[in-house]
Formats: structure tokens, sequence, C-alpha cells
């Protein structure tokens, strides 16, 4: 990690003694500067004036110490949602909202190419309930019945995504849900037969996940595009699939998570399935199982990156996944940034 210069200390202090404070966890004045604002206006709204210079004070050291901003604040924007935050459940990601957007206008393009006018969405490890709250944010308008259930097996993420949809209603970004209406957020690990028997005996139109996909090597050693703040303050969880859970044969035990996704999709067999993955690799591994997976033969599939909706020309817009007895596949991708998902639609 890149040691910051004295110079720009003697600065930051020329503004405030917090942006200094500050600058330990942003690296940068611009961005020091930007997050004490934000803090700054929190406490403003949140504290009484007599306790606010001993609050701020508090917080800006608490940010200094690597704390994610977002559990200083409690809270992450996420499209019009203010998603709570709490530690123990993982932050919602700016890339995780981009794919939500574009998951809710390929709900829309099924309405207008296939009369829908019934949508049911099914988001498995669902943590703060960012995805499924704001598909139903999105989708209120174009669909009369609309039916979001959310399913995680941590119970204080539960608790928080039950939380979420409250408070969103309260503020008015989520609309009042109806009888034709409405978003479940229930407990249930999806690797249990039993616990998901009732979920997975209806019908989903959609089904999305953001599940843990880091292997546990990777966890440990601190290799790879993961912060340093994520391993230490960010719930492992929510990460890293349990060493409990046995992958099955050939598939890695950091990708134990897309053969469960990919079977139960096989099982009820939804019109769009979205999940989250970490890298370029691991995108190829799961590509080559689900490409000789049974699902493959009823579906097509396409990669998007960290913004699915606009395409970049200087990029190669399709990856080559060379499978056994050599069959080789060519898979469109869309978006510009990194690869961060896999979308496959029913044929």
């Amino acid at each position: 990690m890149p040691r910051i210069p004295p110079w720009l200390f003697r600065q930051a202090r020329k503004h405030s003694p917090h942006a200094a404070t500050l600058l330990l966890a942003c690296k940068s004045l611009p961005l020091a500067l930007n997050e004490l604002r934000w803090i700054r206006e929190y406490v403003n709204l949140n504290t009484r004036p007599a306790q606010r210079e001993q609050r701020l004070h508090a917080l800006c050291r608490q940010r200094g110490q690597g704390i994610p901003l977002q559990y200083v604040l409690k809270s992450q924007p996420f499209g019009p949602l203010d998603i709570k935050c709490k530690p123990g459940v993982l932050i919602p990601r700016p890339e995780t909202e981009a794919y939500t957007y574009q998951i809710a206008n390929e709900a829309k393009r099924l309405r207008r190419r296939d009369g829908l006018q019934e949508l049911r969405i099914l988001d498995l490890c669902t943590g703060t309930g960012c995805i499924p709250l704001l598909l139903f944010s999105l989708l209120q308008e174009s669909f009369k019945s609309l039916q979001v259930q959310g399913v995680d097996v941590s119970a204080e993420a539960v608790k928080l995504a039950r939380e979420n949809m409250v408070a969103n209603t309260s503020l008015g970004h989520l609309k009042m849900a109806s009888g034709q209406q409405q978003v479940q957020i229930t407990q249930g690990d999806i690797f249990n037969d039993l616990e998901m028997a009732n979920i997975l005996s209806l019908k989903w139109d959609v089904l999305t996940s953001n599940p843990p996909y880091i292997s546990l090597d990777v966890w440990n050693s601190g290799r790879g595009q993961m912060g340093h703040s994520v391993r230490k303050f960010e719930p492992a969880l929510a990460l890293v699939p349990g060493a409990h859970l046995k992958p099955p044969p050939e598939w890695q035990s950091s990708d134990v998570f897309y053969a469960r996704l990919l079977d139960i999709a096989y099982h009820v067999r939804p019109k769009l399935l979205l999940f989250e993955i970490g890298d370029e690799p691991q995108a190829l591994r799961v590509l080559r199982k689900y490409l000789t997976h049974p699902l493959a033969s009823l579906s097509s599939v396409e990669i998007w990156r960290d913004t699915p909706d606009v395409q970049e020309k200087l990029v190669c817009q399709h990856i080559h996944v060379a499978c056994r007895k050599g069959l080789d596949f060519s898979v469109p991708i869309k978006g510009s940034g990194n690869i961060r998902s896999i979308l496959i639609r029913s044929v």
C-alpha cells in the first residue's frame, strides 16, 4: 500500500484536522474532503447541536481506521432507495446497482415481447435486500401483478433486508405493497432441499443472485482485487463459500454456489437468470460448466460488464470458451468495465 506523503497531510490539515484523519482511508485529498462533507451532513441531521463536534470527531476517526463509509453513515444509496448498512451484512456495490437496472429492463422487454402482466422474481443470497427491493421499485409500474422474494441464510441479513423494505416504503421510495404486488424476505439455506422445497415448488420468471464467490485462499492471502477493508470489516459468510459446502466433481470450491444455481434454474426454468461473478477466469470456469449442463440446451448466455447498458467499442465483444470433447463456443459480452455477471435467457 503506497504511503501518504507528509506534505499531503499538511495540506489536508489546512482544510480541517478531520480531513487529515480521513486521508488515512481515502488516500486522496479530494475524496477525503468529499467524505468529510458527507459525514458532516449525516452528523448535522442526526445529532443534537451540542454533541455534533464530538460525534463528527468519532465518526471521522472510525473512517480513518478503515471502517467502510457505508458502515459509518449506516446507509448506501441504491437507485432511488436508501439501503441501510451494518457490520455483518455485505455493502451494496455500484456494479450490482447497474446490473439490477439492466435486468429490470430485460424484464420489461419480456412484457413487451410476450405480453406478460404478471412477474415473479426470486433473489437468492439477498443480503441487504438491495436487489429485490430495487427490482420491485423499478417494475411496479410495469406489472400489475409483481411478486418478489429474497432469501438469505443469515438471520442478520434477513432482519436488515426487512428493515430496508419498511424504511424505504416509509420514505416513499417504494410504493406500498398491495395484494397483487408484494415483497417477501425469508431465511433459508439454498443448499438445503427441505428449507427450499416450498420456494422451489413455485414458478419464477426471474432468478437473481449475488452469491459468495471468493476462494478461501484468496480471502486468507488478500490476493486479487479484494481490498484490505473488505477482508477486515465485511462478512466472510457473504463473500466466501463455506468449507462445509462440497462442490460437485470438477467444480472448484469457490464456484460451488454456481453449481447449485444452475441446478435450481434447471428445476424452476426462469425466463431470466442473472448471477454476479468475481472475474474473467471464474466466468470462464462457470461458462464451461454451464455449456455442458442440461440447462444450456434450453437457454442462451451472455456476459455483462460493470456497466452492461454501454457498449465499449475498443473491447472485444465476445469471449472464447473451450469446453471438453473439443467443443468451442463464442459468448457475447455487453457493456464497459470489468466482467461482472452472467445472464442466461430461456429459449
